[in-house]
């Protein structure tokens, strides 16, 4: 609003491209959409459901991202007459389309699509993936493959609508720790994040993983894929950039290790530029 001069109602092309292009950057994350006919089903004045079946609640503090609070897929059941959005469904490169429109400077128009943990968690919610990996593990897994399905032909379609790299949401862990343990990442959900990866990079172009949280003990499964970049590194998990330069610098480009929830959001310019 301070750059643009009007509050943008939701994040989209066009906004995003001239806030990018007002703070001097290099790119810009325009990811991959809703359906041009879809409505979401209002429960309340603040809660609805949207076309993935998963429930949010908006307050004041929410945009862009509203928070889920119900969610489709418990059981077995659930699965079975389950039935995901479709990714060729008219509308979903609409801002995509925009921000090419607008005049960019050439600003690298970067996609976004979700990787198979961060879908899942909006279809189980993250305590019932918990119990049902040591339970039912196929559950999750068969929730992985709708959210890998869903996600390749989001890229393939934004690459496809002119982006020239495509960011995979995949947060991984909290402050302390990666959420799942080393031997469950690996057995269950770095195959289909794996898969993922290497589709995108058969579109011919890069793919940049953005996990927040503290996922050390996952990097050097990561490093062995296709993988172009790491970001944000989060400062405030312990995510040490000398570290990780040190082993993993010539083979991710490494992106942030900037405190994003207070220097950045709250801090002078003058603490700004201390930390960077």
């Amino acid at each position: 609003q301070e750059l643009l001069g009007r509050f943008p109602i939701s994040y989209n092309g066009k906004d995003a491209v001239e806030c990018a292009l007002a703070l001097d950057h290099d790119g810009v994350w325009v990811p991959f959409g809703g359906f041009s006919g879809y409505e979401p089903q209002y429960i309340r004045e603040n809660v609805y459901i949207d076309e993935w079946g998963t429930t949010y609640q908006k307050d004041a503090a929410a945009w862009p991202i509203d928070a889920p609070i119900a969610y489709p897929i418990k059981t077995r059941e659930d699965l079975a007459n389950y039935k995901a959005p479709d990714p060729r469904s008219k509308g979903r490169d609409s801002e995509i389309v925009a921000a090419m429109k607008t005049p960019n400077d050439d600003l690298a128009i970067l996609g976004g699509v979700a990787g198979p943990f961060s879908t899942a968690w909006l279809l189980m919610g993250f305590e019932d993936i918990s119990y049902a990996l040591y339970d039912d593990p196929e559950l999750v897994t068969d929730v992985f493959r709708i959210a890998v399905d869903f996600s390749k032909e989001a890229a393939r379609l934004s690459v496809e609508a002119g982006c020239c790299g495509i960011w995979i949401s995949e947060d991984l862990g909290d402050k302390n720790s990666g959420f799942i343990s080393l031997e469950m990442f690996r057995e269950y959900l770095f195959p289909y994040l794996n898969e993922l990866i290497d589709y995108v990079d058969s579109l011919g172009v890069p793919a940049l993983l953005h996990s927040c949280g503290c996922i050390t003990m996952y990097l050097d499964d990561l490093a062995k894929t296709k993988l172009s970049s790491i970001h944000p590194l989060q400062r405030t998990a312990n995510m040490d950039l000398r570290t990780i330069k040190k082993k993993y610098g010539d083979r991710f480009c490494i992106i942030g290790n900037i405190d994003s929830s207070i220097t950045l959001p709250f801090g002078t310019p003058a603490e700004v530029e201390a930390e960077v």
